[in-house]
């Protein structure tokens, strides 16, 4: 994100003074309200943006392991919600929440105060899927015709034609939209594909002994997106700096965490959410170990939530070319946006 000098300069100072003062933390503690030298920790929200799942395993870590109290900072996890976390955020009731890039490209261009601080997944996490014993479909091209669930969000239908045409099909379906889970809707019979999430539904199909046949969307010609990451608003950075990089980089050492010691994150994630989690140790662990070593967390040339300046220009091209950004009084966007100031680097440890 492109950032006048002086915002920038302080944000420079603010992870300058954030190093110095976690070297010097060592007695701080977390979650307490107040460190040992009676300084008061900062209160800062985070928004999910759906049942607590690995995505979010590095703000837990980074909750258990102490990396928020280090930062002086008292970090409220807000349960997901009707409200999106984009509109939390834009709207103040949250200073930071889950915002994968197409979400970002999407609000921020219709209007809402939403920035990308950290990139959670390197890649995309979203598959085309059939079910494992469909011997009629072996391809996506084979799709055509048949039946969609889809959720009711034209970019859904969009990425999956894209990805039947790419395999020599013309990307023509019926959709519905689902009102139940994928899965089920797909075992009844009353559709024929969806979409479904790599990292999680594919590994508990799997577990249950009963595997999708999966399609990743950029073997097929779409371009690559950040699937899943941490968003803030410019006014929250502008306002806090020194507390948005201390959120920003505790919660990178969470993940970093996360990478090296994948079943200790799963282990504190599942005891973090006994409630919603703790039926599922298996999933958590498997999809925790993927995402540690698969290329999801870590990239190749960039460090732990780091933005691929590409993936957004290609993928902001994809949406543009499709008509699905909108401006904030609703016109069709036709020409790219400055996409470097829908993200920044600049928080990162």
């Amino acid at each position: 994100m492109r950032i006048p000098s002086s915002r920038r300069a302080r944000l420079g100072a603010a992870s300058a003074l954030l190093a110095v003062t976690v070297a010097l933390a060592g007695c701080t503690v977390s979650g307490g309200g107040s460190s040992e030298d009676g300084d008061k920790l900062t209160p800062v929200t985070f928004a999910l943006d759906w049942a607590p799942n690995t995505n979010h395993i590095g703000v837990y870590v980074a909750d258990a392991l102490g990396y928020f109290g280090e930062a002086r900072l008292e970090v409220t996890i807000l349960p997901y919600g009707s409200a999106s976390s984009p509109q939390l955020v834009s709207a103040g009731e949250a200073d930071f929440g889950i915002g994968g890039q197409a979400s970002v490209q999407t609000a921020r261009t219709a209007g809402l105060d939403v920035v990308s601080v950290f990139r959670v997944t390197q890649t995309d996490t979203g598959r085309l899927v059939v079910l494992g014993d469909r011997d009629d479909v072996t391809r996506p091209a084979d799709l055509d015709g048949l039946i969609f669930g889809g959720f009711g969000a034209p970019l859904y239908s969009a990425l999956a034609a894209a990805t039947i045409q790419g395999d020599g099909g013309e990307g023509t379906f019926e959709e519905v939209v689902l009102d139940t889970g994928a899965y089920e809707a797909l075992r009844q019979g009353r559709i024929d594909f969806t979409l479904s999430v790599a990292t999680w539904e594919n590994i508990q199909m799997e577990l249950d002994g009963h595997p999708y046949r999966e399609w990743r969307y950029q073997h097929f010609g779409v371009p690559e997106q950040q699937s899943t990451g941490i968003i803030s608003s410019d006014a929250y950075v502008s306002e806090h700096p020194e507390a948005a990089a201390a959120f920003v980089q505790a919660v990178q050492r969470g993940y970093a965490f996360a990478v090296e010691n994948p079943d200790e994150a799963a282990d504190i994630l599942i005891e973090a959410n006994p409630e919603t989690l703790g039926a599922a140790e298996e999933l958590v662990r498997e999809s925790a170990r993927l995402m540690a070593t698969e290329g999801y967390f870590v990239a190749e040339g960039r460090q732990i939530g780091e933005v691929d300046p590409t993936a957004w220009e290609e993928f902001g091209s994809f949406l543009i070319d499709g008509g699905f950004l909108s401006d904030s009084s609703g016109d069709v966007v036709t020409e790219a946006p400055d996409w470097t100031e829908y993200y920044t680097d600049d928080l990162l440890e």
